[in-house]
């Protein structure tokens, strides 16, 4: 519907300017709706509007002539897709992390300004908003690179030495990990409802797998066949660097006693009568997938959460429910217990106990059995 025309009178008061029957002025902010009384004052209230209007401009519109006359020639968001050039990482699963973020940043309110001109305040609104929409660690991490973003921003230039507005910005305060750990019960009760229909037997596959190898569930969704040769399983993982990253020789008779099964033999269960080059394939059409085509890591994780709530599997109270990541943890827990931490620290592919020992970590859910020595 298009808007209604101004009186001829009033064709020449800038935008968002209103008068009442009283002859009261009032100005109208188009992006919130509010409205501000101005009083009786024509020539105060145009003077006060215009000043006004063009400070919303400025804040989401494009940067202004006066702006490219003081230097300011890039704009925030101008700057992130050069940053996002500059920096994008190799690793595919770092890079789409990235993108998102930046594309996230560039839809903020300051985005178009000037990117001297961004002030604490505004970067402080954007991640309570963030907090608010996505959690204290997605704010966290999004601080994070727009502190980055601005660092690279002065090594350029186009930002004064240590003027960066997140500089000034508290970081987001966290409640904790809320995430609950799966228990073996609880694991045994998943992976039973996996089994229950064959339909769903390359979940069950996948479930089984990422415990008794304790891989992560980006490189259980591109796990191949080919992996498999030598009597070992061969996995470079996907999370670090280029030429950081774990590489791991697994032998296929690793046994995980509670469930008296060997690598070797969740392998073998992964081989059917599809023909697929990935160890966890789906074995019927399922959307734009057809048989025998890779699962994306996020379908690892949708699939999970359906199986877990299928089974019945709740969460304790103030904690959320278990992912597919979970199965990682257990693995950690069950394996230190039968082979000691090295082990598990090994086959998990840390770097450091300390994070080995994040992932053993049971978070009040497991009873610790006191073991006295006979003799």
């Amino acid at each position: 519907m298009a808007a209604r025309r101004r009186k001829a009178a009033r064709r020449a008061w800038p935008a968002n300017l209103y008068q009442n029957a009283a002859g009261y002025f009032w100005f109208r902010n188009p992006d919130d709706g509010r409205t501000i009384g101005l009083g009786r004052d024509f020539k105060l209230a145009t003077a006060q509007v215009r000043t006004a209007n063009a400070e919303l401009l400025r804040r989401r519109g494009d940067i202004s002539l006066l702006q490219k006359i003081d230097g300011a020639g890039i704009s925030f968001a101008e700057w992130c897709l050069e940053y996002e050039r500059e920096n994008l990482p190799q690793n595919r699963h770092s890079a789409v992390g990235m993108r998102s973020q930046l594309k996230g940043i560039r839809a903020s309110a300051f985005a178009s300004q000037a990117i001297a001109a961004v002030r604490p305040r505004e970067v402080a609104d954007f991640l309570r908003d963030v907090q608010e929409q996505r959690g204290s660690y997605a704010a966290i991490a999004y601080r994070s690179r727009l502190a980055d973003v601005f660092r690279q921003a002065i090594e350029r230039g186009f930002v004064d030495s240590g003027r960066s507005p997140v500089d000034a910005v508290f970081k987001p305060r966290t409640a904790g990990v809320t995430r609950s750990r799966l228990t073996l019960d609880e694991y045994k009760q998943l992976i039973a409802k996996a089994r229950e229909e064959p339909r769903h037997r390359w979940i069950a596959n996948a479930i089984e797998l990422a415990l008794v190898c304790g891989q992560r569930r980006e490189d259980i969704a591109k796990m191949r066949f080919d992996q498999i040769h030598d009597g070992f399983l061969w996995v470079e993982q996907s999370k670090g660097k280029e030429g950081h990253r774990s590489k791991l020789r697994i032998p296929l008779d690793l046994r995980l006693d509670v469930l008296g099964v060997t690598l070797g033999d969740v392998l073998k269960r992964c081989r059917d009568t599809v023909v697929s080059k990935y160890v966890i394939h789906f074995i019927a059409t399922s959307g734009g997938s057809r048989p025998g085509d890779a699962c994306k890591p996020a379908t690892l994780s949708t699939r999970f959460a359906a199986m877990r709530d299928a089974a019945g599997l709740v969460a304790p109270d103030g904690k959320t429910p278990v992912t597919f990541h979970e199965l990682r943890s257990l693995a950690a827990r069950l394996y230190t217990e039968q082979h000691g931490a090295d082990f598990a620290q090994a086959l998990l592919g840390h770097k450091s106990p300390e994070m080995t020992a994040l992932y053993r970590d049971s978070r009040g859910r497991e009873w610790t059995e006191v073991k006295v020595k006979v003799g």
